[in-house]
């Protein structure tokens, strides 16, 4: 990369590819996170952006781990002034969360999937352990959690609503927000009580 890239210039420029690929990915999926036009768009050179990513491969990762802490930037947003999230805070956010759906393998193939984490290596493995860690801070910050909260029903359920966005289109449209929003209520009371 030139040298007239500073540090944090690199930073603003990758969060920003990132941006633009998570949006080419939203509309047209894996195909769609085209390289060129994604450099064309950003106004930086095609081997601009091979300095910053090694392959799309790499810049993949790069998306999923943004989105995840894009994430949870935003449940810090919910938290009130104590520094913990309130029953109707953590509605909002799953609401949020589920409006945004910044999930990246809800825009994939299952072939694409298989493809993308084989080729992350170890870097990315789905296990419970990962679940559990999740959920747990999850429980962590609410003010009022259940005395004895099922996290693995309450995970369940928000798979659930991941694997029903992905997979919209086999629902009943006109009735698919009321669903969530009655998975949602169903992970609240979970959760709190």
């Amino acid at each position: 990369m030139p040298k007239i890239f500073t540090e944090e210039n690199r930073t603003i420029l990758r969060l920003q590819l990132l941006d633009k690929g998570f949006m080419m990915l939203k509309q047209n999926g894996l195909s769609g996170v085209n390289i060129d036009k994604l450099t064309e768009e950003t106004y930086i050179a095609k081997g601009t952006f091979y300095n910053l990513f090694d392959s799309k491969s790499e810049f993949m990762y790069h998306m999923m781990i943004h989105e995840r802490t894009r994430s949870k930037d935003k449940l810090i947003s919910y938290l009130n002034d104590t520094g913990k999230l309130t029953r109707d805070s953590l509605h909002d956010y799953l609401k949020w969360l589920s409006a945004e759906n910044p999930n990246v393998f809800a825009f994939l193939t299952d072939a694409e999937k298989k493809r993308l984490i084989s080729s992350w290596s170890d870097q990315y493995i789905e296990d419970e352990n990962n679940d559990r860690k999740t959920m747990h801070m999850l429980i962590s910050l609410l003010e009022s959690p259940a005395a004895a909260p099922d996290w693995e029903l309450a995970c369940n359920y928000m798979k659930l609503i991941a694997v029903s966005l992905a997979t919209r289109k086999i629902f009943i449209k006109e009735n698919f927000d009321v669903m969530v929003d009655s998975l949602i209520s169903q992970i609240v009371m979970i959760l709190c009580g």
